[in-house]
This record gives C-alpha cells, sequence and structure tokens, in this order.
C-alpha cells in the first residue's frame, strides 16, 4: 500500500511527502514501528517505540539480497517481528529500504488464533467428511446388507416365495442375485420331487388297482362258473313246470322263478365279462352305424332314448365291447331317470371323437363320483344292480385308449362322455 509513494518521495527526495507516506503506515492495526533506510544503510526516517541500529538495518539488506524479506529480531531488548520492503528507483535499481515491525506476541497471538483456526477448520471438516462417509456407507452398504440379512431371516422362517432385492454395491446385488438363484434352484428341485413323487403314487395306485381288478376277475369268473350250471337247471325245471301245470297261481311263482333267474344269469355274464381277459378284434368302426345297433337293442328291451345324429367319424375298436359299454351306460341312465329325457350325441375335433350320454335323473352326489367306476359300486337300491356295468365300461375304453369322465348333465341330471381317438385319413383317403 504504501511501497509506491514511499518510493517515489524517496527518488524526488520530498521529504514532507516521505514523512506523511510513513505515518501512513500506523493505519495498519498492530503495526509497532516503521523505518525508511537508504542504500547504504542510513536511517532516513522512522516512527515507532524503539529504533534498528546502524548494523541492523545493514543486516537487513544483506538478508534481502539472499532472499529473506522477513525475520525474528530483538531490537533495543525488544522482541519484533520484522517485515522487509526493497525501494527501487525508475531504473529498478534499489535505493532504500523500507522496515514494517510488529511486536512478535501479536504475532505469536495471530499465529495461534490461525492455528487454532486452521485446526479447527480442519475437524469440521474431518466431522463433515466423517458424516457424509457414514451417510454414504449406510446408504450404500449396510441398508442393502441390513436387507439381504432380512431376506434371508423371512426365507428361514419359511416364505419360500420371497426373493431378495437386487440392489445396492455390486458385491451386495451378486450375494442377493447368489440367493436369489439358489432359492429358484431349491424351489424347482422341490417341484421335481413332488412331481415324481405323485408320479409314483399314482402308478403305485395303477398297480394296486390292476392288482385288484385282477383279483377281483378271477374270483368273479371262478363264481360265474359256479353259479352258472345251476342257474341253467334251475331255469330250466321251471320252464318245463310252466309247461305242465295250469294253477293260476303256480305259474305266477313259476315265472317268478324264472324272472330273477334271468337277472341272475344277467349278474353272471357281468361276472365272466369283468373278469375274463380280452379277446377284443379291432377293425374300423362307423360311429353312426355303431351307435344305431346300440339304439335297436335297447328299443327291443323297451327303453326309450332320443339320439341326436352327429357328423360321420370312424374309429378303431371291438364292435361287441364298445356295444356292450354303450347299452350299459345308456340302461343305467334310463333306470336312474324312467320318465326321461335321455340323449345321446356326439362330436368330434381332430383327433378325438365324444359321445356324451345324458339324462334328467337326480345325479350323482361328490362322495360318490370318486368311487362310481370301482367295481361293485352301485347308486341303486340293493338288490336292482351289481355295480359291474360302469367298471366294465371303464375298463373297455381302457382298453381302446379312450376314457370316461363324468360331469353334471344340461339336462339336470349326470353326464357321461366316452372319449376314443379317431381314424385319421390322409389326403389319399387312407387311414393312418
Amino acid at each position: 500500500t504504501i511501497h509506491l509513494p514511499v518510493s517515489q518521495a524517496l527518488e524526488r527526495q520530498d521529504l514532507d511527502q516521505l514523512q506523511n507516506s510513513m505515518a501512513s503506515v500506523f493505519g495498519i492495526t498492530e503495526v509497532y514501528g516503521a523505518y525508511l533506510f537508504d542504500a547504504n544503510g542510513k536511517r532516513l526516517s522512522s516512527f515507532g517505540v524503539v529504533n534498528p541500529t546502524k548494523e541492523q538495518a545493514t543486516d537487513a539488506l544483506e538478508q534481502i539480497a539472499e532472499g529473506e524479506f522477513a525475520q525474528y529480531e530483538r531490537i533495543r531488548g525488544r522482541n519484533v517481528y520484522s517485515f522487509f520492503m526493497p525501494i527501487f528507483d525508475a531504473t529498478g535499481q534499489p535505493n532504500g529500504l523500507l522496515q514494517v515491525t510488529r511486536r512478535r506476541s501479536d504475532i505469536d497471538r495471530e499465529l495461534t488464533e490461525l492455528k487454532y483456526w486452521a485446526w479447527g477448520s480442519f475437524g469440521l471438516v474431518s466431522l463433515i467428511i466423517l458424516g457424509v462417509i457414514t451417510y454414504s456407507h449406510q446408504r450404500a452398504i449396510e441398508t442393502p446388507l441390513q436387507k439381504l440379512v432380512e431376506s434371508m431371516r423371512r426365507v428361514s422362517q419359511g416364505d419360500r416365495e420371497h426373493r431378495a432385492a437386487e440392489q445396492g454395491p455390486i458385491e451386495i446385488s451378486q450375494l442377493a442375485k447368489g440367493l436369489n438363484g439358489m432359492l429358484n434352484a431349491i424351489e424347482a428341485a422341490e417341484k421335481s420331487e413332488a412331481q415324481q413323487r405323485s408320479a409314483r403314487e399314482q402308478m403305485a395306485e395303477r398297480l394296486r388297482q390292476t392288482e385288484t381288478m385282477a383279483a377281483l376277475g378271477q374270483l368273479s369268473a371262478g363264481v360265474a362258473h359256479e353259479l352258472g350250471a345251476p342257474l341253467t337247471v334251475v331255469d330250466g325245471r321251471a320252464g318245463r313246470l310252466l309247461r305242465r301245470l295250469e294253477n293260476e297261481n303256480d305259474l305266477k311263482e313259476l315265472n317268478e322263478i324264472r324272472q330273477q333267474a334271468a337277472r341272475m344269469t344277467s349278474i353272471i355274464q357281468q361276472l365272466l365279462s369283468f373278469g375274463r381277459s380280452s379277446r377284443a378284434e379291432f377293425r374300423e368302426l362307423d360311429v353312426t352305424s355303431l351307435i344305431e345297433r346300440a339304439e335297436a337293442l335297447l328299443a327291443n328291451q323297451g327303453y326309450q332314448v332320443t339320439f341326436v345324429k352327429g357328423p360321420m367319424a370312424t374309429i378303431k375298436g371291438d364292435s361287441l365291447s364298445l356295444e356292450q359299454g354303450l347299452i350299459n351306460l345308456l340302461r343305467n341312465a334310463c333306470q336312474a331317470c324312467p320318465e326321461g329325457p335321455v340323449e345321446l350325441c356326439w362330436e368330434q375335433d381332430e383327433k378325438q371323437l365324444k359321445i356324451h350320454i345324458d339324462d334328467a335323473g337326480p345325479g350323482i352326489n361328490e362322495e360318490q363320483k370318486a368311487q362310481i367306476f370301482d367295481p361293485f359300486v352301485t347308486t341303486k337300491a340293493p338288490g336292482e344292480g351289481s355295480g359291474l356295468g360302469l367298471a366294465i365300461v371303464k375298463r373297455i375304453l381302457r382298453e381302446h385308449q379312450g376314457e370316461i369322465i363324468l360331469s353334471h348333465s344340461p339336462l339336470g341330471g349326470a353326464r357321461f362322455s366316452l372319449i376314443l381317438p379317431l381314424v385319421l385319413t390322409t389326403d389319399s383317403g387312407t387311414s393312418a
């Protein structure tokens, strides 16, 4: 601030301006003294309590020459801090020295304050940095890690559907992906094991049913064979007596005997059908012709069925066994709904034929549906059915690679649907 006016006043030897410029130094806070020397170390002007000696001024000029512009020193027994400023003339040559001193205690105090301020600033910045690091750590690492631990806890408590959020730093997201992959693999393995277990149970159940059916078949065939001959004798003897007797009551009793014998013979035939091994002769059958033959046989037995004609279709199977299956189902429907109606219709898709038999009877409840196709299970009153008809139909459908399905009928009763594979024809008209 005072370098330029002091330099100009010194160059012009203007003592008044020089004094004024030197006096202005004390406008700076806590200045202890200001001294002006010429190039030879002679003091030209001084303001302050303590004046430096000529030797000290000469030393100051030497220090400036060596590049030192400030130092601590003692001037006449007092510790001061001196700042040296060279004065140059218009040609750039040094022609003097300006020395400004301050008490060392003031400098030390300011340095101490500066040190405290620096340490305080450092501490504050450190706290801010620590806070930022802590917040960033919590947000970037601790929070995702806590979420991952929470996901593991939920899975350990049985929540197998839960999956960890794949968020956060790449290391934690990789852990979450690994956990999810492990859970998916465990779930897939459990599903596969459950499917295999279910398949084994179904296979074991089918094997059990097959063994049961085989044992029942052998038993039924043996019983039917043993009862067949005596029933034939009973029916034959009753027929001969009918031709001899004329008493009306006796004739009525004999007719009752023959009717019951015929019923027992029908049951025996069902037992034989259930028990004998299949000797089916498979050939291509026209569905319409097959159903018309079943219709004619039912009409001869006095049953009324409404036949809804369907599309032309060809299946491959045994004519006699399929007719038997249709007649069993239609007879059951007529017996369940004596007043009608009973309907038969059929439809087809690309690969299957579906024959539907509907009645308006009471239907079959849910408890009976589970066992309705088992041998000796019937919904009829005691003494009115053997419980073999539906079991025989199911066996016939199984032999033909088909199935039978029980459902609710649009007429209000039961619907039995026979599903059979169609004979597929090629473009040339030959069956495939």
